[in-house]
């Protein structure tokens, strides 16, 4: 399982994603286990998805393949742009 994040960009004026957004994600693409919205007041949005995919590069291309189809799907979410789909890197303090 891997967690895969969308960084969205958000057309002028927009407020938040369009409701559907993680429903659609799971109907594009069936790797997808959850879909959650990260909202953040400094910048634009981030789709958090938790994949099952035999690989990481694999989790990113399917995250990314599903945005294209779930935002042609889901009434004003075509507008958005996917700045990227990647992989965080986390850090855990104990082994820090």
């Amino acid at each position: 399982m891997y967690l895969v994040h969308l960084h969205l960009n958000a057309p002028q004026g927009a407020g938040d994603l369009p409701h559907g957004v993680e429903a659609a994600l799971a109907e594009a693409q069936p790797a997808v286990e959850l879909a959650v919205r990260h909202v953040r007041a400094e910048a634009d949005p981030v789709v958090a998805l938790y994949m099952r995919a035999p690989d990481l590069h694999t989790a990113e291309y399917w995250a990314a393949a599903a945005w294209r189809l779930a935002a042609r799907r889901t009434l004003g979410a075509g507008a958005w742009s996917l700045l990227k789909a990647e992989v965080p890197l986390l850090v855990v303090d104990e082994l820090a």
